[in-house]
């Protein structure tokens, strides 16, 4: 079997606060396969941007910093790569699509300065070049009259416009791996479908990878083939998309896919009792287990749980699964 395109292995990150050290990743590890696009869902505060955020090492330091692990990409790992050598990957091998593209985009330049600027980072290539790549790239993504996005400003988009042309700055380079961190959020259903296509179309022709981060379980049923479910900073669960939704293992997963719309039988609207833990002070053991209701003392209280495997493609952590069960 080929070795994954990325692979985080034990990867924890902390940020000092005015309360104290946050202790934001513990321990998570996921693989994201060749071709393969990956959920990564979970409620927000949970990890999941910085997760995102660390593979490209910009976790802002300080407060941040990246406290151990590895982040193994084409085999190599970025955690001890020079920064010069990560400046070549951003953009070229790794991209990025941030959840507010009028956050990403500069207001100031028109959208044809910033996607030229890509191309020029990374290639060598005339301005002339550089547009006609540009120029394709926006036809890619589905926007009409690619020349005038080109000449406008970002304030001049729509929302849908500027998250393709997001989609578009990101793809350029044609990497191998994009990072997309909630890119659908902020907009309609219509929208969002239409981007969610697009995402797949161009993984599917161009045999993209990707790791999406989302808390949309109905995303992650539209577009992914695997997931990863994190829960306090660290990952619980793993397994393709169609055993998530009919065989959840953890039970913070199971509070998940019941909180859906419909889900329940009585038709109310469930809801996971009790709120996530503080990353300052976690509890010890199980981080689930306040708002577990399989809960016991002994290993759910004194030792955190490892990754097991349940069946071939799905593994999850947590004391039900480990040799013996529960105390």
């Amino acid at each position: 079997m080929n070795a994954p395109l990325l692979d985080i292995r034990d990867l924890s990150v902390s940020f000092d606060t005015y309360q104290g050290r946050a202790r934001v990743l513990e321990k998570a590890s996921l693989t994201v396969n060749q071709g393969e696009i990956m959920g990564l869902v979970g409620e927000s505060g949970c990890g999941k941007s910085v997760l995102s955020r660390s593979v490209l090492r910009i976790i802002p330091t300080p407060p941040g910093s990246i406290d151990g692990g590895q982040i193994l990409f084409e085999g190599r790992d970025l955690l001890r790569l020079p920064q010069g050598e990560m400046r070549r990957l951003r953009g070229e091998r790794i991209s990025m699509i941030f959840q507010e593209p009028m956050n990403s985009l500069n207001p100031v330049f028109t959208v044809g300065n910033q996607m030229r600027e890509v191309v020029r980072a990374h290639r060598s290539a005339s301005r002339a070049e550089a547009t006609d790549a540009c120029l394709e790239m926006l036809d890619a993504v589905r926007l009409p009259e690619p020349r005038s996005v080109l000449r406008a400003f970002p304030h001049e988009l729509s929302g849908g416009m500027r998250q393709r042309v997001m989609i578009a700055m990101a793809l350029i380079c044609n990497p191998a791996l994009l990072l997309a961190d909630e890119p659908t959020t902020a907009l309609d259903v219509t929208v969002q479908g239409q981007i969610l296509a697009i995402l797949a179309e161009l993984a599917g022709r161009q045999g993209l990878s990707i790791l999406f981060v989302t808390h949309d379980m109905g995303v992650v049923a539209q577009l992914c083939h695997r997931v990863a479910v994190m829960y306090a900073g660290q990952v619980v669960e793993i397994a393709d998309v169609g055993s998530i939704f009919a065989r959840p293992a953890h039970p913070y997963t199971q509070g998940l896919i019941a909180s859906i719309p419909g889900r329940v039988s009585s038709g109310e609207l469930y809801a996971i009792p009790g709120s996530v833990p503080s990353p300052i002070e976690p509890p010890p053991g199980c981080r689930f287990r306040p708002r577990c209701p399989h809960a016991k003392g002994g290993g759910c209280s004194d030792v955190a749980p490892e990754m097991v495997r349940v069946a071939p493609d799905h593994s999850v952590a947590c004391h039900l699964f480990t040799s013996g069960g529960l105390p």
